[in-house]
């Protein structure tokens, strides 16, 4: 539940991962749940381990930023996963869209997650 404390996941709201890692487990606080859809949900978490990952996976995260539900990208911390990534780059692949970086928490050893907001 500390990674769900991390995203600002309440109780009782919806929430969709997309494209995470194996072994990535997201223990929701009481009444959340997982959800098959980014549409409507509460929260989004998209994994991406590359630049050309953002493209293919954005989708659902970008139309949840702008609506302004918790919206996360995560990605690989610099060293990890051989990616082409960080905050930075991140950053400016997004905020094409019409979305800002607001937030950024550490999930775990490997993975960091930005979360978006309307710009």
């Amino acid at each position: 539940m500390e990674i769900a404390r991390k995203l600002q996941i309440k109780p009782g709201q919806t929430v969709f991962v997309q494209n995470a890692p194996e072994g990535f487990t997201l223990d929701l606080p009481e009444a959340a749940r997982h959800v098959d859809t980014g549409d409507r949900a509460d929260a989004v978490l998209v994994f991406v381990q590359d630049s050309s990952e953002v493209a293919t996976h954005a989708g659902p995260f970008i139309e949840a930023a702008r609506r302004d539900a918790l919206a996360y990208i995560a990605y690989p911390k610099a060293g990890q996963l051989d990616t082409d990534l960080n905050r930075d780059t991140l950053w400016g692949l997004v905020t094409k869209e019409g979305v800002r970086g607001v937030r950024q928490v550490s999930l775990d050893d490997i993975w960091s997650a930005m979360r978006f907001r309307p710009a």
